[in-house]
């Protein structure tokens, strides 16, 4: 079920986590007199943000000791500047690779901070869709008029249909658990039932309750439940302006609708202010230009996904994207003032330890692994050496250039075999056409086979 506590592998102990710390921060404020998820959403964020900085800050120095050295990539660059075969190319890299461990410049920083915020925007949608499940001063407020409808008379049939009829739809079925008359609601199957009705009633709005009091007129007790606590939820489900945290804004122009325009704007200001960094090496600059262009459409996405979510997600978003924003004018501002000389001594020291530990304990990184194997320069075996120099030899040759070389040869075979057995036409018709597959399947053959050209 989708509003219950999220039970998954991965995102279930996320979920819980920050459910646990949600709730503290509401019993915080409601232990000072105030009942407002809203409060409680903006504070989690700022939280959240807070634990997020130091990858932020890290994502940041990494940016700026790259732009400093920007002379030094230039150099690498020019080095090889025209140079198009694979082992120039892979050289080219290997220095510029070697130049960022120097300084302990990593360009996954930033995606390192992507992956870890995603999680955290997947458990706080969990907790949010449904802060009953989270937060037990919350479940209390739905408890009575759960209960209520559970000892009304043919209960699930009634609550069924409701779901059923509510326009534009606002429930799902499958979300309610079947229960009969004769299920206790102290049994397991009576708890689950009485807890997805739970989670049914936290989407209500006010229309919605007063027209579930008349589907149970059977019942006055739902309707004298549902007056007696509609006002606490009325004031723990409400922002300014009457903003419903359980509502979508849609399109509608209502006041919810600045949420989304809110997070619009905030996310494209931290865009803005984002700076570019120039490196001097043409893929990695036309690669960051690349990325910054697709970046753009993340405040789009923001609009898209706060206008169709829940207005206590959009708060989270909004307030998260301004925070963004704020951290990337302090950290400009910082690193504008800053001894940027000192900053690079000090990440070039830290980096030379971080070396030295890695080859004392004998470990290479991916990309190293990855050069050894592509440049053939792995020590450990002398045979797979000098295979890999071959590869590397043979590596940027144009296969058709080869080919035709390979047939000349072949051809000058064939006309003297001929000459000698009048069996010209036999050996043409036989051999492969000129340039087919089969014909360069063959002239590699013939190469592995004999090794010459």
């Amino acid at each position: 079920m989708i509003l219950t506590q999220n039970s998954g592998m991965i995102m279930g102990p996320i979920t819980k986590l920050l459910g646990f710390i949600f709730n503290a921060i509401y019993n915080l404020f409601y232990g000072m007199g105030v009942e407002s998820i809203a409060l409680s959403i903006v504070v989690f964020t700022i939280i959240v943000r807070l634990l997020l900085f130091p990858f932020n800050i890290k994502q940041t120095r990494s940016s700026k000791i790259q732009q400093y050295l920007k002379d030094d990539f230039q150099k690498i660059t020019k080095k090889y500047k025209g140079k198009k075969d694979q082992e120039s190319m892979l050289a080219q890299q290997k220095e510029t690779r070697e130049l960022q461990e120097k300084y302990g410049i990593k360009m996954t920083q930033g995606c390192l901070t992507s992956l870890i915020q995603f999680p955290v925007f997947i458990g706080l949608y969990n907790v949010i869709q449904n802060i009953p499940a989270y937060v037990p001063k919350v479940k209390a407020l739905y408890e009575p008029i759960a209960t209520a409808i559970y000892n009304s008379d043919k209960a699930y049939t009634v609550l069924k249909k409701f779901v059923e009829e509510c326009k534009p739809p606002r429930f799902v079925v499958k979300q309610l658990v079947e229960f009969t008359s004769s299920t206790s609601i102290s049994s397991n199957e009576g708890v689950k039932a009485l807890n997805s009705i739970i989670d049914m009633l936290y989407k209500c709005n006010n229309d919605l309750f007063a027209k579930l009091g008349e589907v149970f007129s059977s019942n006055p007790q739902v309707a004298e439940v549902i007056s007696q606590n509609q006002d606490a939820i009325s004031r723990v489900n409400h922002f300014i302006f009457g903003i419903n945290l359980t509502e979508a804004p849609g399109f509608k122009l209502t006041p919810a609708l600045l949420i989304p325009i809110l997070s619009f704007v905030c996310q494209l200001l931290a865009m803005i202010v984002t700076p570019t960094n120039e490196t001097g090496d043409p893929q990695q600059d036309a690669q960051m230009k690349s990325m910054r262009r697709s970046m753009y459409f993340m405040p789009l996405m923001s609009f898209a996904v706060t206008v169709s979510a829940p207005a206590g997600l959009g708060i989270y978003w909004a307030v998260s994207a301004f925070i963004s924003f704020l951290i990337t004018v302090l950290t400009n501002v910082y690193y504008d003032h800053v001894d940027m000389e000192k900053i690079v001594e000090k990440a070039q020291i830290k980096a030379a330890k971080n070396i030295e530990k890695r080859k004392a304990s004998g470990k290479k990184t991916f990309m190293e692994k990855f050069q050894e194997a592509a440049m053939g320069a792995d020590p450990s075996a002398e045979d797979s050496s000098s295979t890999n120099k071959n590869l590397s030899k043979y590596s940027n040759m144009n296969l058709r250039n080869f080919d035709n070389e390979a047939d000349d040869s072949a051809d000058s075979s064939d006309s003297s075999d001929s000459d000698a057995d009048n069996s010209n036409a036999t050996v043409s018709s036989s051999r492969p056409k000129k340039g087919s597959l089969a014909d360069r399947a063959n002239a590699v053959k013939r190469f592995n086979d004999t090794g010459v050209n």
